[in-house]
Order: structure tokens, then C-alpha cells, then sequence
């Protein structure tokens, strides 16, 4: 039988999250690492393939 009672720990944030300094400095190194993908792309796509369209 299935019931809906809430157990001891649900909506309470563990400790181990509370207490980590080092999440904001990784947030930022995920942001430059997407940027830098975009960029070095961006950059194949305007060398290699840019005029291989084929519309003409």
C-alpha cells in the first residue's frame, strides 16, 4: 500500500551541499568552456564549410 507520509529528509538540503565554497569558481569555468567551444566552432565553420552550401 502506497502512502504519501514525507520521510525525515525530504526538502532539507544535505550538509555536504551547505557546505561547498568551490561550486560558484566551477560555474564560471563551465561558461568560458561552452564560450571557447562556440568560438573554436564558429571558427571550422567559417573555414572549412562556409562556402560548401550548394544553393547556387
Amino acid at each position: 500500500m502506497e502512502t504519501n507520509d514525507k520521510e525525515d529528509y525530504e526538502g532539507k538540503v544535505p550538509e555536504v551541499v551547505k557546505n561547498e565554497p568551490d561550486d560558484k569558481p566551477a560555474g564560471k569555468g563551465i561558461m568560458w568552456a561552452i564560450v571557447i567551444a562556440v568560438v573554436i566552432l564558429a571558427i571550422i565553420y567559417f573555414a572549412f564549410f562556409k562556402n560548401d552550401v550548394g544553393f547556387d
